[in-house]
């Protein structure tokens, strides 16, 4: 009897350790699935993306675009799916997502990355850039591959600058034909030192604020007013809270489509190759939209009823933020910001 229960001991001994062997090579073998996945085998990955503009505007036809792309480029391996209107957070909220990994793609403004890396605000500054061409032009080259690198060490890796367009002033005062116009009414800016700095030297009154508390916002009358570009304008309904829209071009506003170093390298090297060459391709097609839209909304923002100063003296607005460029030539360096000018 003694001898049949330790051999039943030890047989029962033997099919534990055998299925705990199977066990171990069956998480082998599912580990060996996870990155089959990403090397080809046709299983798709999803990349969720945010951004904090309307479903209608041109950050989404842009990220569509992207979506089309992606998926032609990787035979369908990853799929992408949108988050409009801040359904994932304010912008800061979702670059922090990034950062620890709760959200895959952020399509952002540069307005909040002053507080993740003040450099890349350069792009900020006042009247810098000439036109949209310039502006690429900068961006796309040397210069912007050089500011996208400082992401690095803070775990965010730029895919591509976008567009997000030129910015210009909107309120329910008054119209506003120079910088004196601007005299104590209460702004909404984006949450960035420089924009402050700007409105401040306007004489307005800067209020930084998430995008997604700025209709309401306007709508409750806690704000005068607030600038955005034209197609962001539109496509938040701004003409339905504001009467006055003034075209002063005076921050030329890139976006950046932006994931973070580690969710890039889980890509296998065609995903990788795949991401990049679809965030250009998008990036530019997205800038296309933006030109398209300025053209076409600000007709039916006047016909709406917004009165629209279309051609206003800017020289006086340019003089007013020379001390904004006194500032932060200690910041950036009087070389990058000339180099950006000349370029």
């Amino acid at each position: 009897m003694k001898k049949f229960l330790m051999l039943l001991a030890l047989t029962m001994v033997i099919a534990v350790l055998a299925a705990c062997g199977g066990s171990e090579s069956t998480d082998s073998t599912s580990g060996a699935d996870d990155a089959d996945a990403d090397s080809g085998s046709g299983e798709a990955i999803t990349i969720r993306v945010g951004h904090t503009l309307a479903d209608t505007s041109h950050y989404q036809e842009g990220l569509l675009y992207f979506k089309e792309i992606l998926a032609e480029k990787t035979n369908g391996e990853i799929n992408v799916e949108i988050y409009a209107a801040g359904s994932l957070g304010g912008e800061r909220d979702m670059v922090e997502g990034l950062q620890i990994g709760t959200v895959d793609l952020v399509l952002t403004s540069t307005g909040p990355m002053s507080g993740f890396v003040e450099d890349i605000t350069v792009v900020d500054l006042p009247f810098l850039f000439r036109d949209a061409e310039h502006a690429h032009a900068v961006l796309d080259g040397e210069i912007g591959d050089e500011l996208l690198a400082k992401l690095e060490p803070i775990s965010l890796k730029g895919l591509a600058w976008w567009e997000n367009g030129f910015r210009h002033v909107t309120n329910n005062v008054r119209p506003i034909e120079k910088p004196e116009d601007l005299q104590g009414l209460k702004l909404r800016t984006m949450e960035n030192e420089i924009h402050m700095a700007t409105f401040s030297a306007f004489g307005a009154s800067p209020t930084p604020m998430a995008f997604t508390e700025l209709f309401s916002a306007l709508q409750q009358g806690v704000i005068d007013g607030n600038e955005n570009p034209i197609p962001v304008i539109y496509t938040s309904a701004f003409n339905e809270v504001q009467d006055y829209l003034t075209l002063t071009g005076h921050f030329y506003n890139p976006s950046i489509l932006l994931t973070s170093p580690t969710f890039f390298d889980g890509l296998s090297p065609e995903h990788q190759e795949a991401l990049l060459e679809a965030a250009k391709e998008a990036g530019d097609y997205e800038r296309q939209v933006v030109q398209r839209m300025e053209q076409e909304y600000l007709d039916e923002l006047e016909a709406a009823g917004m009165e629209i100063s279309r051609d206003p003296d800017l020289q006086p607005f340019i003089d007013a933020v020379q001390p904004v460029y006194e500032k932060y030539s200690e910041v950036f360096g009087q070389e990058l910001i000339d180099a950006i000018r000349n370029y």
